[in-house]
């Protein structure tokens, strides 16, 4: 009898250890993916305006240039442009060797100075009134005119409830359709590369006439997209 005592035991040991060791039944989950976009209208527009001169002393050219350029810069602080709101992006000279019609080098250069100032309007409404003062003034093209908002945060957060929301109707809809009730959340993602869709309006080109220039700002778009895993009871 003493000695099977540690048999006994022994198989004891092997039992628990095969009955701890037994499969748990698998969590029955679902995934589902929502979408939400925002539409909103812009207040602010970013608009790239340039100042071009050409001459044969390239001094003279880059002089003129200047003057246009501040006189550009001064009529935007007359028209409410902040100062901190506008800076020059691009500066560059270049020249060019002059030919006579019968395609043969006259031996004379053509420089051409080209500046270009970067501005923020924070009342796109006056955006036609601003970009004809700096057409008038010395500003010979309009290289682009983009529009957005001053703090996309706030559409994005609401385009993020829209696409929660119906991330969660839709996980509601299967549940109750395979005869399932939803359980907690065991996850939640957003959806990569998801930018705001701006609008961007047709660059202009010279110009200086009557009349404001005709811009209009349109809304924009701000879509999310929110992936749920949710445990099913």
């Amino acid at each position: 009898m003493r000695k099977a005592i540690p048999i006994l035991l022994f198989a004891g040991l092997v039992l628990g250890a095969c009955v701890g060791s037994a499969p748990q039944p698998e969590q029955r989950t679902i995934i589902v993916t929502g979408t939400g976009t925002t539409r909103v209208s812009p207040d602010i527009a970013v608009v790239n305006l340039g100042v071009q001169t050409q001459g044969a002393d390239v001094g003279a050219a880059v002089q003129e240039n200047n003057r246009r350029a501040r006189a550009v810069t001064d009529a935007l602080l007359e028209k409410g442009v902040a100062a901190e709101d506008m800076r020059t992006v691009n500066f560059y000279v270049s020249s060019q060797q002059l030919f006579d019609p019968m395609g043969l080098p006259t031996g004379e250069t053509s420089y051409t100075v080209d500046n270009t100032i970067l501005f923020t309007l924070r009342a796109p409404d006056k955006l036609g009134e601003v970009l004809q003062a700096a057409l008038r003034v010395g500003s010979n093209s309009v290289q682009s005119v983009s529009f957005s908002v001053a703090d996309p945060s706030v559409p994005m957060d609401e385009a993020r409830q829209l696409a929660v929301a119906d991330a969660q109707r839709q996980a509601e809809q299967l549940a109750a359709a395979a005869g399932a009730s939803l359980g907690e959340v065991l996850s939640i993602g957003e959806g990569g590369n998801v930018v705001p869709v701006y609008y961007e309006a047709p660059a202009f080109g010279k110009g200086g006439g009557g009349g404001g220039v005709p811009v209009e700002s349109g809304t924009l778009e701000f879509p999310a997209q929110i992936t749920l895993t949710y445990i099913l009871k």
